[in-house]
């Protein structure tokens, strides 16, 4: 049996711990895994979880906190670089976020557990808490936009960003659906409802881009 962590250094580690066994066992389980099996994956009693997390809700929106936190870093690098004007910079930002997203084997799963799933488990304040850290990432990350590019204001950049959050859920739960739900679809000759997720994201944020740089 693992010892009690202790100090604040122990107890951060645990934490870790935690969070690194759930997102494995999600990623293998490609679902919400119960916290008896993260204690056990971790050598823990499924009480010393309780500790840390209220509830598997809990731990997996400490795992999309995570990723988004890691996203929006690494956007900062993007929009940085982008080229100007917008309209230049549209085919350029939907490759680079893209690839971004490819890098995490959680992010765009977890995404579309967050409303059907999460958010309705959560107590109110741990959910507000994730939608303020959201909000003011997208905010941030508006206020760089429009000091990149004339065409934007801090209030239409973010816009363009939610819009283009928007686009990527929704097309990634639109292009994977369920087994069960594939089989009737292809059996029933539906091609038009079998559609690739890079190829469609990427044309309709180019697109997106592009129709904000002309309202400008």
């Amino acid at each position: 049996m693992k010892q009690n962590a202790i100090s604040p250094e122990a107890k951060a580690q645990r934490r870790a711990d935690f969070l690194r066994s759930a997102r494995a066992l999600f990623l293998q389980q490609q679902q919400l895994p119960a916290v008896a099996d993260i204690a056990f994956d971790t050598g823990l009693a499924k009480g010393t979880v309780y500790r840390y997390f209220q509830s598997k809700e809990q731990i997996f929106l400490a795992l999309l906190s995570e990723d988004f936190t890691a996203l929006f870093r690494q956007l900062k690098s993007v929009i940085a670089k982008l080229p100007t004007p917008l309209s230049a910079a549209a085919g350029p930002f939907a490759k680079q976020y893209l690839q971004l997203l490819q890098q995490s084997d959680s992010l765009l799963p977890l995404l579309a557990l967050l409303n059907a799933v999460l958010e309705q488990n959560l107590p109110q304040p741990q959910l507000l808490a994730f939608k303020q850290q959201l909000a003011q990432a997208l905010d941030g990350l508006g206020t760089q936009l429009a000091a990149r590019f004339t065409e934007l204001t801090p209030a239409s950049a973010s816009q363009l960003l939610l819009h283009s959050y928007a686009l990527t859920l929704g097309l990634y739960q639109s292009t994977h659906m369920p087994a069960s739900v594939l089989a009737v679809v292809q059996q029933a000759g539906l091609s038009q409802l079998q559609r690739d997720f890079v190829t469609e994201l990427t044309q309709a944020l180019t697109a997106l881009w592009r129709g904000a740089a002309t309202q400008g």
